[in-house]
């Protein structure tokens, strides 16, 4: 929503023009960027622009595969996997394109923190909970390997006691020819992948999650996974929204409404939409806007990540559109008199939670867009 203090609008131009449609509260034209795709304006408390890909088919294809398997994770193995394109949300959630990958730590019980666990054997070279430790028996012999464990420190790792894993540590074991599972406790974890709008694994997607599970320790595992395809109720869009370039789409709308008067904005402003806008960001909980952070400052962020955001489940029936003929073309010059935004910005009402109260863009496929008959 452009719903910073000093940004001005006029829509006069637009309600005019040829190849747009006006449905209900909404103005609607083809998009500048991909003619394919709906540019949705309305106003609410503020301008709201949103980018919407059409419906091809009510259903689509998934490939999924799931597994369990011991893994830990090396202190670089998520930067390196962002580096390599995957978007991570949460703690163990991979993103890229049309992959999802799915990690959860099954916890064991052996110990909560690191202080219930401790070393043990002639060398310390045994890591195990407080109570083992004094009854363990190693071979008295020492190896030029133990030298390693200066690099680490015995801890709680997802509920079991184990050397904890760092790539200098693992660097010294291989470097001394020990396997470094045969060292580090592997805690169990559960992987699920899901591979949307594919019938078949390609080997281009089988080339990336191995790439994926390389980083993070299971580079192996790949080779013995069976994906089965399954038909689900989610929406296909005409534009694989996996790969269309949601934010250079929104930039391109942004600036032609600027250049053609009809939005009064500054290219700072711009800069920073776009540079937090992604595919996913709509509907009441993510759409972006001008928020106060739970810092106090005010930013363009997701409403969800806003002070005192109060989010909701909204459920609401899909609408249908039907895109323009044409692109749109501007008649007469904007008027001079432009429409204020609100000069404060606060939380949307409970009035907006299933509809127009949606706000600038970045989707994955919300009210999608049909012919009539």
């Amino acid at each position: 929503m452009f719903n910073k203090p000093g940004i001005t609008y006029n829509l006069e131009p637009l309600k005019d023009a040829k190849n747009v449609l006006i449905e209900g509260e909404r103005i609607i034209y083809r998009s500048h960027y991909d003619e394919r795709v709906a540019v949705m304006l309305w106003e609410d408390k503020g301008l709201h622009l949103r980018i919407e890909i059409p419906v091809k088919s009510w259903n689509s294809t998934v490939l999924s595969a799931k597994f369990t398997t011991p893994m830990i994770f090396s202190e670089n193995s998520i930067e390196k996997a962002k580096e390599l394109g995957w978007e991570v949300e949460g703690k163990y959630t991979f993103r890229k394109d049309n992959i999802l990958v799915q990690i959860t730590s099954q916890k064991e019980r052996e110990c909560s923190k690191d202080s219930d666990c401790s070393t043990g054997g002639c060398s310390g070279e045994i890591c195990t909970n407080r109570e083992n430790a004094t009854k363990v028996v190693s071979i008295c012999v020492y190896k030029d390997w133990y030298e390693c464990l200066k690099l680490t420190t015995c801890g709680c790792v997802n509920g079991v006691c184990s050397w904890k894993l760092n790539d200098a540590f693992e660097r010294c074991l291989k470097e001394h020819g020990i396997d470094p599972s045969r060292v580090i406790k592997m805690p169990q974890a559960d992987v699920y992948i899901a591979i949307y709008g594919q019938k078949e694994l390609s080997g281009e997607k089988r080339a990336e999650i191995k790439e994926l599970f390389s980083v993070l320790g299971i580079g192996c595992v790949l080779e013995n996974i069976k994906f089965e395809k399954r038909v689900t109720s989610m929406p296909e869009g005409i534009v694989n929204p996996y790969t269309f370039n949601f934010k250079e789409a929104l930039r391109v709308e942004i600036e032609w409404l600027k250049e053609s008067g009809i939005l009064k904005i500054s290219d700072e402003d711009i800069e920073e939409i776009v540079k937090v806008a992604k595919r996913g960001y709509a509907g009441y909980n993510s759409h972006i806007g001008w928020y106060e952070t739970k810092d106090g400052e005010y930013a363009w962020i997701p409403y969800y990540e806003s002070k005192d955001a109060k989010l909701v489940k909204c459920l609401g029936k899909p609408v249908t559109y039907q895109l323009p003929k044409g692109a749109v073309e501007l008649g007469k010059s904007p008027q001079s008199e432009i429409t204020q935004t609100p000069s404060t910005s606060k939380s949307p009402t409970s009035s907006a939670i299933c509809g127009t109260g949606i706000v600038i863009l970045g989707i994955l496929l919300p009210l999608p867009l049909g012919r009539k008959d």
